[in-house]
């Protein structure tokens, strides 16, 4: 069974806060950083890779990958009712290499978000009368934002993992925190 990672020893999270603030960092780095030993930090790190850390991956310059407009997307999806539809056409979302987030929730008029990354506004514009197209009797309300690659102020969660390792730690993660 995984584990939270508020479940997670103070050693765990200690060790998962040091990776997350730069995951270069050897198991040597790390355990002197802690004052534990280099095997003690081999084995917390093999517990968190089964536990905890899904995988590692670099955050890269998308521009640098040819991928410079963002689209998000929000919609209603009225076929509900046709489950077998519904996960057909969720799988076809999931395995779409355009969208880096898909997420299903309810509100305001709408079911569905969706983030996505293009080279130009043109692919953008193709890719999303395509999708209007092949979904067009199960979309309801339907509206897209576009966002220039230059724009794009962040794109990971690393900063929201720290904040909320440091908060259960009770380290101070503003200067204007009084603990």
């Amino acid at each position: 069974m995984k584990k939270s990672f508020i479940n997670l020893s103070n050693i765990e999270k200690k060790f998962l806060s040091s990776l997350l603030e730069d995951g270069t960092k050897t198991d040597s780095n790390i355990a002197k950083e802690l004052g534990i030993s280099k095997s003690t930090a081999g084995r917390v790190r093999k517990r968190l890779m089964k536990n905890v850390i899904k995988d590692f991956i670099p955050v890269v310059d998308l521009g640098g990958f040819g991928i410079n407009v963002f689209m998000v997307v929000l919609f209603e999806w009225k076929g509900f009712k046709n489950k077998e539809y519904t996960q057909k056409m969720l799988k076809d979302l999931e395995n779409d290499p355009s969208i880096t987030f898909l997420g299903t929730g309810e509100g305001s008029g709408f079911t569905t978000v969706l983030f996505l990354g293009f080279s130009d506004l043109s692919e953008a514009h193709s890719y999303f009368n395509e999708f209007r197209k092949k979904y067009e009797n199960e979309l309801g309300n339907i509206i897209s934002f576009f966002i220039p690659g230059d724009q794009v102020r962040k794109q990971d969660v690393t900063d929201l993992l720290i904040h909320k390792l440091k908060k259960i730690l009770g380290v101070r993660i503003y200067e204007t925190d009084s603990n």
